[in-house]
């Protein structure tokens, strides 16, 4: 079943160019957060994140919280806020019918407040690692979590990812190997990527308008670095505290990414990736 595919930029952060890639330089450089925009011909549009919104200044207005966008200052140009992308595509956010979130870092989903009518899906570790969060600020802060971003109604909404039926993904996806089936069409299939966040998953439409699409969340920031093996700063081990399954995951991207160059592979943050989609 063939669906049409947009990948966004909303916004973006500057840190080191070496924490996202040993031998990276000393110089501090734009990370950009994208999330993908989905027309699905019976389910419409589902977004896969949402990027930053102006949701995540307000839970990062104060401590312990102000310290997230202390590190990691966030840059969100009026043009690149998702609502008024969605505007200019002819959308509305009550037009998006469904949110799959990766995983809970405040980049991925700082705008989930912003759609209404949204069922989420997200997996079940992640959902309660999230909110076992609201009452513990300092540790969430740490993980990158806020919870303050949640919609208050938020648990009459998820679906956990982890309870659709599993399905055995096709070979050219090898090393990976199974995912989950979240509309019972196989349009859509979400595959765990462990590491980088607690049940963290990416996205596989095997058919975006007549090519494969593997929306790869945080399993590696930058796809060059990771076809060369380039694994990022041990730095990001304070963020990323799995280093071990992040390390298996990213090596099994590279694999895939180097055998594969018609899957199209788009990371949560690599701007290469982007521009050489948006130009296809």
């Amino acid at each position: 079943m063939t669906c049409l595919v947009k990948y966004l930029r909303v916004g973006q952060c500057r840190h080191l160019e070496c924490i996202a890639a040993r031998s990276g330089r000393l110089a501090m450089i734009d990370f950009p957060s994208f999330c993908g925009l989905i027309q699905h011909p019976h389910a419409g549009w589902i977004l896969f994140d949402t990027g930053y919104a102006e949701h995540f200044f307000t839970a990062t207005a104060k401590l312990p919280q102000r310290l997230y966008r202390t590190a990691l200052p966030i840059n969100l140009p009026k043009e690149e806020v998702l609502l008024n992308q969605l505007t200019a595509l002819g959308l509305t956010a009550c037009d998006i019918s469904a949110v799959i979130v990766s995983h809970y870092h405040g980049d991925h989903v700082a705008g989930l407040r912003d759609f209404p009518r949204a069922t989420f899906f997200a997996g079940k570790v992640a959902t309660q690692e999230i909110q076992s969060f609201a009452k513990t600020p300092w540790q969430a802060t740490l993980a990158g979590k806020l919870p303050g971003l949640l919609p208050d109604d938020f648990e009459k909404r998820i679906n956990y990812i982890d309870d659709y039926p599993t399905i055995n993904l096709p070979e050219w996806m090898q090393p990976f190997s199974q995912g989950f089936d979240l509309l019972g069409d196989a349009s859509l299939i979400a595959i765990s990527l462990p590491g980088h966040s607690a049940g963290q998953m990416g996205l596989l439409i095997p058919d975006a308008d007549g090519r494969p699409v593997f929306m790869a969340a945080d399993a590696c920031w930058s796809l060059p670095a990771c076809k060369e093996g380039r694994l990022p700063s041990v730095l990001t081990n304070f963020f990323a505290p799995h280093g071990k399954a992040y390390e298996k995951t990213f090596i099994q991207l590279g694999q895939l990414a180097k055998r594969e160059p018609e899957i199209r592979i788009l990371p949560s943050h690599c701007e290469s990736s982007w521009r050489l989609f948006k130009d296809e």
